[in-house]
């Protein structure tokens, strides 16, 4: 991706939103101009800010002008200052739901009960308390309807002791059991095999942009951080309460 010259998001904050659709010939000739420039985006479209485009990148976002010369990206998160909507994590929302509707190419280790009303991606280390915490109260989250379905997503990196610890759980002759167990506090073999599981996993969270476990997906496209407890869970899902 080429760099991009940042400019202050506030600034873009104080401009009216217009209605703008991409439908008129100029948007479309944009478009078409940031398709060929920025040939890697996975997508590209008008934003409500008449002459920002959004880009694209996996789960990652960037706003540019109709050259693709000027932009921001980060943190500067497009709002709706008229409804206080954060017009860029609406986006990240979608992008996180069409990961959720692809989760059985995950190879993710599953803890569901016999009737689920929700279903969570969580991202776990092992070496995590408040993993082990939510984990321990697996229980207590059946009995309300919440499944879970685990990720690997080892903090410490490639190369390191909680990395090949998952790898071996993954690779072993049963990972749920072996998950529990290393949760638990017991010993997990070293195993080795061809698995990309969690290689896989951990470069998913990265795209997300995770930055500590547990990490919650939920169904609807929502990041929740951090550890939940069963009850207050199942509102937040049932009520569709906002993480924060």
């Amino acid at each position: 991706m080429k760099s991009l010259r940042l400019i202050a998001p506030a600034l873009l904050l104080l401009a009216p939103l217009a209605l703008h659709s991409g439908d008129d010939a100029d948007a479309q000739a944009a478009i078409a101009r940031l398709k060929e420039k920025y040939a890697n985006a996975d997508e590209v479209r008008a934003t409500p800010i008449e002459g920002l485009y959004e880009l694209r990148f996996g789960y990652r976002l960037a706003y540019v002008d109709a050259e693709g010369r000027f932009g921001f990206l980060g943190s500067g998160d497009m709002q709706d200052v008229s409804t206080g909507e954060n017009l860029s994590e609406q986006r990240r929302a979608a992008a996180r739901r069409e990961l959720m509707a692809r989760l059985d190419e995950w190879d993710t280790l599953d803890f569901l009960p016999a009737e689920t009303t929700h279903q969570l991606l969580v991202f776990t280390d092992v070496d995590c308390g408040y993993c082990r915490r939510l984990h321990q109260q697996m229980a207590a989250y059946h009995r309300l309807g919440i499944g879970v379905r685990y990720a690997a997503f080892p903090r410490s990196g490639p190369d390191t002791d909680i990395w090949t610890a998952m790898q071996s759980i993954w690779c072993s002759d049963n990972p749920p059991e072996a998950l529990t167990r290393a949760k638990s506090g017991g010993f997990v073999p070293k195993r080795q095999c061809d698995s990309p599981s969690v290689q896989r996993h951990y470069e998913l969270g990265r795209q997300i942009g995770l930055s500590g476990t547990p990490a919650l997906l939920a169904e609807d496209g929502r990041l929740i951080p951090g550890y939940v407890p069963p009850a207050r869970l199942a509102a937040m899902l049932n009520e569709n309460e906002p993480a924060q």
